[in-house]
């Protein structure tokens, strides 16, 4: 084929994947290089931003073998969303960013609650007064490292340091800024509010703009290093799970995007800015710029099962070797729970101190209980956060998972069992990269808007997961006790 092309890069906290596109939607070549997260203290989560800029370079060069780099049209990302990336004049990290998991700035967010209500946050924000948003993060590097704050010019979210990096601009989209915690999602400009009462000054931000403006061409220097020609342009992106949500093809009311991938974010798209009573989902600006989401940014998840191959299954086993002895154990994993909180809870509420439990151990439950009952602790905090769409006033009816999670048949089915509702895949399970890459054909003037290049670049299985009725009963008492379990364990975590 000899193009156009687009290229999506999803720069996520485990790894960069990043894929080729034709015009028409056709994957062509993707590479993917992993990178580490460090944690320096429980509960803290941190990454050199370094890495992400040489993951970019490596697999772009990767994908350049499969075309010709004048044929590559515009690049564009879907980056993780709610770190902190803490910048010098010219746009050096000072230190390594904060990144989503990391839940150090408890004490900040606590005292920024006497200040303002968490009512008043999630009206001013859309987002909850919660420790994983960035804005916290810097505040907690102002107070505790105010040497490096004060050399400190600029703030940004991840998707803003590498859209710097490769195209010289100071930007971020409305979904990314909102990661933040400090936009008005409803007019998508800064809040003055939630700025005042931070003390922050709004200079330290990237300037806002639409995912799908086009910014330029790329520099010189990420040219040279990508392989890139130099007439490529760059596409500002959005956050990894609007993209993921992108590529799913998600757009019609009903529809939720289950993005499983580290975490856990789930996305519904809503043609206005709503608020949940709840909250525990929250409103944020839409990769697309004509959209929103409700949606909540995500309990760990996938993060669970990597963790539980690693330390206690073996790091060469395959995930599908991990899960496989779980499907001979019977729905409800004979009354063993998992509350899915190993970096903090995002369901069935937002709590920073909560950690993850295994509940009801007894002496005739294996590894494949332990291991069925994390699978289902995910299913049921997807629940949780289904409800509170549902309550919001949204009709809830299919899920598109996507995500590595979306490779386990056994955890899809566990997924409808549990919610009663069908589930179906896309073809294309890594929809963070390839949503980056609709947003970067828009930009290219390839196609007039998302919802018409979704259309060409979005395909899905021919077959879903209908939930069992015989399984969802047992499954509804189980989410009961799961529940149970949590709000009896609250007053422990909060000790």
């Amino acid at each position: 084929m000899s193009g156009p092309y687009v290229i999506g890069c999803d720069v996520g906290s485990q790894g960069t994947n990043t894929a080729l596109y034709s015009a028409d939607g056709r994957l062509v070549a993707s590479a993917y290089q992993p990178y580490d997260v460090l944690f320096p203290h429980p509960g803290w989560a941190e990454q050199d931003p370094r890495a992400w800029i040489r993951a970019l370079h490596k697999t772009i060069r990767q994908v350049l073998d499969q075309a010709e780099p004048s044929a590559v049209k515009a690049v564009s990302f879907g980056s993780q969303l709610d770190g902190m990336v803490v910048c010098d004049a010219k746009g050096a990290p000072l230190r390594d960013a904060l990144i989503w998991m990391d839940r150090r700035a408890e004490a900040q967010s606590a005292a920024f609650a006497k200040r303002v209500s968490r009512e008043d946050f999630y009206h001013h924000a859309g987002a909850n007064l919660d420790s994983s948003h960035a804005i916290f993060k810097a505040l907690w590097v102002k107070d505790e490292e105010p040497d490096i704050f004060e050399r400190a010019a600029c703030l940004m979210p991840p998707g803003s340091y590498v859209l710097q990096e490769a195209a010289g601009v100071r930007m971020v989209d409305y979904s990314n800024a909102s990661s933040l915690a400090l936009l008005d999602p409803r007019t998508r400009t800064w809040s003055d509010e939630i700025l005042e009462a931070a003390d922050l000054d709004a200079r330290m931000l990237p300037e806002l703009a639409p995912g799908t403006q086009n910014v330029g061409c790329v520099t010189d220097a990420f040219a040279a290093v990508t392989g890139l020609s130099r007439e490529t342009r760059v596409v500002v992106g959005c956050g990894d799970e609007m993209a993921a949500t992108l590529g799913a093809g998600v757009f019609t009311p009903g529809e939720v995007c289950d993005v499983v991938g580290t975490a856990e974010p789930v996305c519904a798209v809503s043609s206005a800015p709503r608020e949940d009573r709840t909250m525990l989902v929250e409103c944020h600006p839409h990769g697309d710029p004509d959209s929103w989401l409700l949606e909540n940014p995500g309990f760990v998840s996938g993060g669970n099962l990597r963790w539980w191959r690693d330390q206690l299954c073996s790091k060469d086993d395959e995930y599908d070797d991990v899960t496989a002895p779980a499907a001979n154990v019977a729905p409800g994993a004979d009354g063993l729970l998992f509350l899915p909180c190993m970096q903090g809870a995002m369901a069935p509420e937002w709590n920073g101190a909560a950690r993850g439990v295994f509940y009801g151990l007894s002496l005739a439950h294996t590894k494949a209980h332990m291991t069925r009952a994390l699978l289902e602790g995910s299913a049921f905090a997807l629940r949780d956060i289904l409800e509170a769409m549902r309550k919001a006033g949204l009709d809830v009816r299919r899920l598109t998972i996507v995500g590595g999670g979306a490779k386990g048949a056994l955890w899809r089915q566990i997924k409808a069992d549990v919610t009663g509702l069908p589930v179906r895949v896309p073809e294309n399970i890594e929809t963070t990269a390839s949503g980056a890459a609709i947003l970067a054909a828009v930009g290219a003037d390839l196609y007039p808007n998302v919802a018409t290049a979704a259309g060409a670049f979005v395909r899905y299985r021919p077959d879903e997961h209908a939930p069992d009725p015989e399984r969802e009963a047992v499954y509804a008492g189980a989410y009961q006790r799961y529940r149970d379990v949590y709000f009896a364990l609250k007053p422990v975590f909060d000790a």
